[in-house]
């Protein structure tokens, strides 16, 4: 039986490689574990489905930000006033959205929203998502403070920040339309743009905007009162105080600390620190409530150590993981290095890299000569 076992796994193994040629380039730079890898995040996803289905049959608490997303009126999209709980406070979009799939219905909905959820947590930390659901149950089970529990939170509640924080994750591994759910709900997220002017990497800045702006266009064009609602409600309750506890440190102190660190990290390379900024730059940054975008520096901070040459563990400059081509295609001439996490480049000299490939292309391709699978976080 072991045996049996064993060969099943050296064989799914095996397939790994191949079934990652099968996926195009600019998919599998974003991210293609490996079989075990996958294996992993699938049991992630799993329970993910299964807290959803738990969810529509009323068998766990109702998520409270999932139903406020559901229930948001368009016909009055915005309270009179910042209130504590079950009230709308994003741009239209997203309430746009989620209206277009009402006939679908609410259990439905919960289900593939909190399995997305889920999902995103399984693409971020892998089996390490079980740490934060282990950390989650003993905040409620011992009182630990709730900035623990946060993750777990996230993902039970339906709040959109964990797609916010995979989605820069996505961003800054290459695709710059990761950006959007953030700017299209919680627009302060776009501070960490920032990372894209301090490098001067103007491209993926033009497309995360430009995709936005267009985004927004089309939501303005069907609902311009809603537009005005909003701006109206954000001026009326600027100097409202706060319906929950907010976090002890004032915002007038966290920007300059948040602006430093994303200075800081552009000029070394060090992606990581993007999701750490946006995750603490809010204004009325409820108490607790910033880890859920912290995840999203795990995944990166790991990549970029797997990705150093030997013997280092960070680099600057030309020379970083950071700096090198998006794509396998041929870098076009002017264009600025985008921001995606490449190979370091081969330390040894044009003429060995060149019989290294003379040889490589000589020998049968196998799971220990395959260099398209993006090593696993």
């Amino acid at each position: 039986m072991a045996g049996g076992a064993r060969r099943v796994c050296t064989s799914i193994t095996d397939l790994a490689p191949s079934a990652g040629r099968l996926i195009p380039a600019r998919i599998r730079q974003i991210y293609v574990p490996s079989a075990y890898s996958a294996i992993d995040r699938a049991t992630v996803v799993i329970f993910g489905l299964v807290c959803g289905i738990l969810q529509a049959v009323g068998r766990v608490p109702l998520p409270q930000d999932a139903w406020t997303y559901w229930t948001a009126d368009l016909n009055h999209l915005y309270p009179e006033h910042w209130g504590p709980s079950g009230l709308y406070i994003y741009p239209p979009p997203l309430a746009q959205i989620i209206a277009l799939l009402h006939p679908v219905g609410w259990q439905v909905f919960i289900v593939c929203w909190t399995t997305i959820l889920w999902a995103a947590l399984a693409y971020m930390l892998g089996r390490w998502t079980w740490l934060f659901v282990a950390l989650g149950i003993a905040t409620v089970l011992f009182g630990l403070p709730f900035a623990f529990g946060d993750v777990l939170g996230h993902s039970l509640n339906g709040n959109i920040q964990l797609l916010m924080a995979a989605g820069i994750v996505v961003a800054l591994r290459g695709h710059a339309l990761g950006w959007l759910p953030g700017l299209l709900t919680k627009v302060v997220s776009g501070l960490g743009l920032g990372w894209y002017v301090l490098r001067r990497e103007w491209r993926p800045l033009a497309i995360s905007l430009g995709v936005t702006t267009a985004v927004v266009a089309v939501s303005f064009a069907f609902a311009p009162s809603q537009w005005a609602e909003w701006v109206a409600w954000l001026v009326k309750n600027a100097s409202e105080p706060p319906p929950v506890e907010l976090d002890p440190v004032p915002f007038t102190l966290r920007l300059p600390i948040c602006l430093a660190l994303l200075i800081w990290g552009a000029r070394t390379n060090r992606a990581w620190v993007v999701p750490i900024v946006v995750g603490w730059s809010t204004p009325a940054l409820y108490l607790g409530t910033y880890p859920s975008m912290w995840v999203g520096a795990i995944p990166l901070f790991l990549w970029a150590r797997k990705s150093s040459p030997a013997g280092t563990s960070e680099q600057s400059g030309a020379e970083s993981w950071l700096d090198q081509p998006s794509s396998n295609l041929p870098a076009k001439s002017g264009d600025s290095p985008p921001t995606l996490v490449g190979r370091p480049e081969d330390p040894r000299s044009e003429v060995d890299a060149a019989e290294f490939t003379q040889v490589a292309e000589a020998q049968p391709e196998s799971k220990f000569t395959d260099r398209s699978v993006i090593p696993e976080a």
